[in-house]
């Protein structure tokens, strides 16, 4: 394998190929004349022949036919009787057949052994790149299916997640309605709120959410045309569960503005703001021009969901005030994965 590597090399410079082919003549050339006397008869081409053979195998066809016309006219010319002539005669006519015949069939058959050759290694390349194409696939379909792996756990943790959110807000409503239809209908509307924050997660494929996203989710049955609500604060990414949180949040204190506060009337307003700084994330929800606040005797659950829950999702605090202008709810707490 080496010597076709080799014969490659050479083949592939001009330079190289026809300098070896001049080389491989002037040796032959001179090995003859120098053991002229010492050569038996009758063998004009004897050293020849490797000339030719050698610079067809190692500089190519065109090569190796120039040195058999060169090397056949030399060996003619010094080497058959009549010497220094070329004369043409039936001796002279049966060593140049003779000649002619064995060079060709050597050219001929060097060739076949190189297309052989070339053959060989252009089907080696074939099927190494269909073996590296197959790993590819391999490796293509090993990562697939550790991504479906992961997606597996991810949606197994995810419904864990959401059915133990469900559970609790079912759960806390019903322990603090006073009736079996006002349960009903809490519980209805908080999984909607769930249910539309999950909405919204889904086409982020669970990664994150944007927290005007999900605001503008929550209040949208409370919005009354938009006029009601300000939003203000910058673009922020929240992770999936304080999404939900915010949510749920959101949708507590709404309702909560709808009975009793400032979204019981038609002149009150919500301010809903949020900002991140050195000391971490805020978010404000505050009411306007809604009927005098009165201080609750105790909590329910909506009051616990947001001061207590909720500030877990962002390792935070959070606290609900009730001055005379209106409802104001504080969140402080981080921008951390929560899951």
């Amino acid at each position: 394998m080496r010597l076709f590597e080799l014969a490659e090399r050479i083949r592939s410079s001009p330079p190289k190929a026809w300098g070896l082919a001049a080389g491989a003549f002037a040796t032959a050339l001179g090995i003859r004349f120098v053991f002229d006397h010492s050569l038996p008869a009758g063998f004009p081409y004897l050293t020849f022949f490797p000339a030719v053979i050698l610079t067809t195998f190692l500089a190519g066809f065109w090569p190796g036919v120039l040195s058999a016309v060169v090397c056949g006219f030399s060996a003619w010319y010094w080497f058959i009787a009549p010497y220094g002539t070329f004369e043409v005669n039936a001796s002279v006519m049966i060593a140049l057949a003779f000649y002619v015949g064995i060079v060709t069939v050597d050219i001929l058959l060097i060739q076949f052994m190189h297309r052989a050759m070339e053959k060989l290694r252009l089907e080696r390349e074939v099927t190494r790149d269909l073996l590296e194409r197959q790993n590819g696939l391999l490796e293509e379909q090993r990562l697939r299916q550790r991504d479906q792996r992961i997606l597996q756990r991810e949606l197994a943790h995810r419904m864990k997640n959401t059915l133990a959110m469900v559970q609790a807000v079912v759960s806390q409503t019903l322990r603090n309605a006073s009736s079996l239809e006002e349960a009903s209908l809490r519980s209805t509307e908080r999984i909607q709120a769930l249910s539309r924050a999950q909405d919204m997660l889904t086409e982020t494929d669970w990664q994150k959410a944007d927290i005007r996203s999900v605001v503008e989710a929550a209040i949208e049955p409370h919005a009354d045309g938009g006029h009601r609500f300000a939003i203000e604060g910058p673009p922020v990414d929240l992770t999936a569960q304080q999404g939900l949180g915010i949510s749920l949040a959101v949708h507590e204190l709404a309702t909560n503005a709808t009975k009793y506060g400032a979204l019981s009337n038609e002149e009150g307003r919500v301010t809903i703001s949020w900002s991140v700084d050195a000391d971490g994330f805020h978010f404000r929800w505050s009411e306007a021009g809604g009927p005098a606040v009165v201080t609750p005797q105790g909590q329910g659950f909506g009051t616990r969901l947001t001061v207590r829950v909720v500030p877990t999702y962002f390792s935070g605090t959070a606290s609900l005030t009730y001055p005379a202008s209106g409802l104001l709810y504080q969140l402080d707490g981080v921008l951390v994965a929560n899951v």
